[in-house]
């Protein structure tokens, strides 16, 4: 009896929920390392990197906010660390 009535006092276990983290920025620019999440502008990226190859500068122009940064760092930074060029 008194058996039973530790295991009914006994607490459930609980598992601690793991941390989801949001995958996108938000308002700050990708990095490098986040190559993976930047998607849907690999044409870009390509274009950029092929323009750079024959001309070995280039210049990103753009408006505010527009994903200038984000399209350097994480479309075309990891492809020239990889030796694209």
């Amino acid at each position: 009896m008194r058996q039973r009535r530790r295991v009914r006092r006994r607490r459930p276990v609980v598992s601690t929920p793991r941390k989801i983290t949001n995958p996108f920025p938000g308002l700050r620019p990708f990095e490098s390392d986040e190559y993976r999440l930047f998607f849907g502008r690999e044409g870009q990226s390509d274009a950029l990197l092929e323009r750079l190859g024959r001309a070995h500068f280039l210049a990103v122009v753009g408006t505010s906010g527009s994903g200038k940064s984000s399209l350097v760092r994480a479309g075309m930074l990891p492809a020239l660390r990889g030796g694209m060029m």
